[in-house]
């Protein structure tokens, strides 16, 4: 679970593929579990380090039509969980 005492924003569910590009030029499509306004809630199967920058890129629907959102973040903490890890990703 996440530190959800700690949030200052609302969570939504966000069930979808993120295409994740690390700083080592490496790009991965990884899941989305949840977001906010100040961040995303991400399953991996790798773990992610704790203060790696990333950029990342997905989809939202806004007034009915899809629009690209590319974005760079910090992953915040990383745990373990079944078949991989969750990490949340602070937005930068």
């Amino acid at each position: 679970m996440y530190p959800r005492n700690k949030r200052k924003h609302r969570r939504t569910e966000f069930k979808r593929d993120i295409v994740l590009d690390s700083v080592d030029g490496k790009t991965s499509l990884i899941k989305a579990n949840d977001i906010s306004t100040s961040g995303i809630g991400l399953y991996a199967e790798m773990p992610r380090i704790e203060g790696e920058l990333l950029r990342l890129s997905f989809d939202l629907i806004k007034n009915g039509q899809k629009q690209q959102v590319n974005i760079a973040g910090e992953v915040k903490h990383v745990q373990l969980a079944e078949h991989g890890y969750n990490f949340g990703v602070r937005f930068i």
